[in-house]
């Protein structure tokens, strides 16, 4: 003590090939860093972690462990519309309808997993041609003043509206207004029936949508509950309306958050050189 700069970033080699070894990521290095750091600071020493060797041989070592971000591709609606009509049938199990209602109203209502999975039973209104649903908290939200999507009802066995209310007439309780609206299945001696308080987890319905969606895509790793919020901002009639509204529905403020999310098709691509006249 102190440690000599250049052993340290000869340690962050050997450590960086090792991750390289294992696939894993850059925790090994930042874990070397902050133990390094603390004893140094703990012993009264100033740290080697701010030599310019070091900082140079981690920034190194984080590239070479960095993985590029792979987006998730969206749902097209015709993928939306063969899954509720597979699933959405007069004898769907708890478990179908309550993964129905994130797969459609994710889709429709542009929402995000962690947004569906905080909505409570009295954040839904339903009326005759229509629902809204209030989301307290959004990512994007930064005065937190919540966000309120209305979905209209189109009779069509893919309507969110419908399947919304499936669930609830399996949930509605007036003592469970405050309850969420995705929640835990337990068996009973009468049954299966939804717990009366208990959510479910993220895993949860990342794990039921592989399993729901696989049969009907290509490459099932391609797809995760992204694809929902991807799926629906790519959507054509989506695209096709108006601006304003399209941002008030999804909650956007930032233009660079709608492009990318918003994923243009073959065709459309194709209109760029063909306005060309070329």
């Amino acid at each position: 003590m102190p440690a000599h700069p250049l052993c340290i970033a000869l340690y962050l080699l050997e450590l960086t090939e090792d991750a390289l070894q294992k696939n894993s990521g850059c925790s090994a290095i930042d874990s070397a860093l902050y133990g390094i750091r603390w004893a140094h600071k703990i012993a009264g020493l100033a740290s080697p972690t701010e030599h310019p060797t070091v900082i140079a041989a981690a920034e190194g070592a984080r590239r070479k462990l960095s993985k590029p971000v792979q987006p998730k591709q969206p749902l097209d609606l015709e993928t939306v519309v063969k899954v509720a009509q597979y699933y959405n049938t007069a004898l769907a199990s708890l478990a179908d309808i309550r993964f129905l209602f994130v797969f459609l109203v994710g889709y429709a209502g542009l929402f995000r997993i962690s947004e569906l999975l905080s909505v409570k039973i009295k954040d839904i209104t339903i009326v005759h041609d229509s629902m809204s649903i209030f989301v307290s908290k959004r990512k994007n939200d930064q005065f937190r003043e919540g966000h309120t999507s209305i979905i209209a009802r189109s009779g069509k066995v893919s309507c969110p509206v419908s399947i919304t209310e499936r669930l609830l007439v399996l949930l509605a309780s007036p003592k469970e207004s405050c309850s969420p609206v995705l929640r835990r299945i337990v068996r009973t001696k009468n049954g299966a029936c939804f717990h009366k308080s208990l959510g479910i987890s993220y895993s949860t319905i990342r794990d039921e949508f592989k399993k729901y969606v696989s049969p009907f895509v290509n490459d099932p790793s391609d797809y995760c509950l992204h694809s929902l919020k991807s799926g629906g901002a790519s959507n054509d009639g989506y695209k096709l309306s108006d601006p304003e509204l399209k941002d008030r529905h999804a909650g956007w403020k930032n233009p660079c958050t709608k492009r990318r999310y918003t994923k243009r098709s073959h065709s459309e691509m194709l209109e760029v050189t063909r306005s060309m006249g070329i």
